[in-house]
């Protein structure tokens, strides 16, 4: 597993959440939630779709209503981004989903939020990867993932 830095991305933000390893931890700690809670919500939109693919622009409220309860659950209101990082992360997606919101709204372009590697020149060359092949992707998130040049060639090249 690379150690680039990666981050949530929607509309015309990015946000620089921390190392691949770091941000794996959320999710376990989101999917251990999803057992103890497995009928309340439909959790493949968070652990599948936002994990390793992208929320599509229907799913935003149903996604953030999922977050907002995993905030609820796993964060105190006395704690702060230096005692729990998950508080981070949950700013970081509630932004991103603004940013993909406002972009839709105002230039009809919907940027879906995602988690990518942030560093450059991935970022860039992961800008032009198709949602298709995030539709088609079985294994590993892109974010997990190591570049290889002639990767990044082709998607350069897209």
């Amino acid at each position: 597993m690379h150690q680039s830095e990666v981050g949530f991305w929607g509309g015309g933000s990015i946000y620089v959440s921390g190392v691949p390893n770091d941000l794996q931890k959320f999710f376990e700690a989101l999917t251990k939630l999803s057992l103890k809670f497995p009928n309340d919500f439909e959790w493949p939109l968070v652990l599948n779709r936002l994990y390793k693919k992208y929320v599509r622009y229907e799913d935003i409220n149903k996604t953030k209503e999922i977050m907002d309860f995993c905030k609820s659950k796993l964060t105190e209101p006395s704690e702060n981004e230096n005692t729990n990082i998950f508080l981070k992360y949950f700013r970081q997606f509630d932004s991103a989903v603004e940013s993909a919101i406002y972009f839709y709204e105002y230039f009809n372009d919907y940027v879906p939020v995602r988690i990518a590697v942030v560093d450059l020149p991935w970022q860039m060359v992961e800008a032009r990867r198709p949602l298709r092949e995030y539709d088609q992707l079985e294994g590993e998130p892109y974010w997990l993932t190591d570049y290889s040049w002639e990767e990044m060639e082709r998607l350069g090249n897209l």
